[in-house]
């Protein structure tokens, strides 16, 4: 079943933005009258007509039909900060493979050795909603550009749940020991990892030092890997 992807829906009808619409005609060949499918990253799934309106204009699409999905528990509930990594195809490949396992957030952060201070938000954007149709799901989880380590900290309403993985010698839980029932919070450090500056600010503030394994992991893998973790929880538990 082929997807598309649209936020521009008013009354009764969708419409296509115009690479979508190139997509659906020039690739897929699609033609006046013809059922397609489309979610909107908020839940909801149309079914409905093409209604093909002139040459380069957005393709409109009259709707049939609206389900709305409800979240499951492990798309609703794992929050990711993260500092980005030197190579951005690292973090789109990251962005590409939680999407597909239901992150709900992903906040990038800018700590004391990012070795980036910049990001393409519109194509990260662009990955993850094709991630979405690709994996056949209802919900884009909501990236949110770089913003400094202590900011985000000091902007989180609770420190349930909260987690920071790091490399440090320090006492560390394990991850996959921790017993989870809510939503969760976890901190992901550049190449360099958190400075002890960081660790020492995260912790006080409530934040829980777990390890992800006996591996030192690259940032990337460290993260898809706690979002299998949780995402794993939850199924074991028979809720998602």
């Amino acid at each position: 079943m082929e997807l598309f992807f649209s936020t521009e829906i008013f009354d009764n009808h969708l419409y296509l933005s115009l690479e979508e619409s190139r997509h659906c005609l020039t690739v897929l060949r699609k033609v006046d009258g013809d059922i397609i499918n489309a979610i909107d990253g908020k839940g909801n799934f149309f079914e409905g007509l093409l209604k093909i309106e002139g040459k380069n204009k957005p393709v409109k699409v009259d709707l049939r039909s609206k389900t709305h999905f409800e979240t499951s528990a492990h798309q609703s509930a794992f929050h990711l900060a993260i500092a980005p990594t030197k190579n951005s195809d690292r973090m789109e490949w990251l962005i590409e493979k939680t999407v597909e396992l239901g992150v709900a957030s992903i906040t990038f952060l800018k700590c004391e050795h990012n070795e980036r201070s910049n990001l393409r938000m519109d194509r990260l954007e662009k990955i993850a909603i094709s991630a979405l149709k690709q994996s056949k799901q209802y919900w884009l989880p909501t990236l949110k550009p770089l913003q400094s380590f202590t900011s985000f900290i000091e902007g989180l309403n609770t420190m349930d749940n909260c987690f920071i993985a790091h490399c440090q010698n320090d006492h560390k839980t394990s991850f996959e020991a921790v017993n989870l029932n809510s939503s969760c919070t976890m901190l992901i450090g550049p190449e360099g990892d958190f400075s002890p500056t960081e660790i020492i600010l995260a912790t006080e503030k409530g934040f829980k030092p777990v390890s992800l394994g006996k591996s030192r992991l690259r940032t990337e893998t460290a993260a898809l890997y706690a979002c299998g973790i949780y995402r794993s929880k939850f199924s074991m538990a028979g809720n998602g």
